[in-house]
């Protein structure tokens, strides 16, 4: 069945999701290139065809396709169209290990649960973290660390509960940057660069002070989400340590193949 037809395409993009439409659509084609439903060569429709069928704008189109290249899954030539080349060589066959999770992609997909929910911040203070904290930053007695506690919501309904420490001396990392804005983009006004991130997904009871900001009941299950962000020669940045509702968040992440070493997996 061509997955291009007007038919096949109905419903794919929603415009009551939080997320842009160029991103639905590139992870749509992305599906479809890794699940061999259109293999390596094979041409993809016009831009102004997939718009037109769609019912997006081309620039739309082009902005999900240019992620595709960028990511080595697509070939995009003048005058010649686009065509897959990170593709399976014959419909159902496998894409080589290993697993890798890009680090764009979760940059952009924390951008925008910070551009569609608001923030309130709890607690601000520049200090020397305790010792556990120190062990896991590695850094001395009187280094200080800046310790944020901030709450989220949406729609009035809180559904993250956001402890952190961040290694920066930068005097606009304050509360009253973090009390209104996005984490994200301050990192990216101080210049905070991360080139690696480690992600710990558990299951925890709520403590008294976590229920009752999350308006739950202590002991009630959250889903507790341990965030390492490293710099340069491995230095730990950031550590963040989020407890979430069950009930109003799901934690979604997408695994792709990596083809140039697949010894090694990631």
């Amino acid at each position: 069945m061509d997955p291009f037809t007007t038919q096949s395409l109905e419903g794919i993009l929603r415009r009551d999701l939080h997320a842009p439409l160029y991103h639905q659509l590139q992870g749509f084609l992305r599906g479809l290139i890794e699940r061999g439903e259109i293999g390596d060569g094979e041409q993809l429709p016009r831009e102004e065809e997939l718009a037109r069928r769609l019912r997006i704008s081309r620039v739309t189109v082009r902005q999900a396709l240019q992620l595709l290249a960028n990511d080595g899954l697509l070939v995009r030539q003048r005058g010649r169209g686009t065509r897959v080349v990170g593709g399976s060589t014959a419909r159902g066959s496998s894409i080589p290990m290993p697993l890798k999770t890009p680090l764009g992609e979760l940059i952009h997909s924390l951008d925008t649960l910070a551009s569609n929910t608001q923030v309130r911040l709890l607690g601000w203070e520049r200090v020397v973290p305790p010792e556990p904290i120190r062990e896991q930053f590695g850094s001395g007695p009187e280094e200080t660390l800046v310790h944020c506690v901030r709450v989220r919501s949406r729609h009035g309904q809180a559904f993250g509960y956001y402890a952190s420490w961040t290694r920066t001396k930068h005097p606009e990392f304050n509360a009253e940057q973090l009390a209104y804005g996005s984490r994200i983009a301050l990192f990216r006004r101080c210049g905070i660069r991360f080139l690696q991130v480690q992600q710990t997904v558990s299951a925890l009871r709520a403590g008294a002070l976590t229920a009752m900001h999350l308006q739950m009941s202590p002991g009630q299950a959250v889903m507790n989400l341990t965030r390492r962000s490293y710099g340069p020669d491995q230095q730990l940045l950031d550590l963040l340590d989020i407890q979430y509702r069950p009930d109003q968040l799901r934690y979604q992440m997408r695994l792709d193949y990596e083809t140039n070493h697949p010894e090694t997996f990631v």
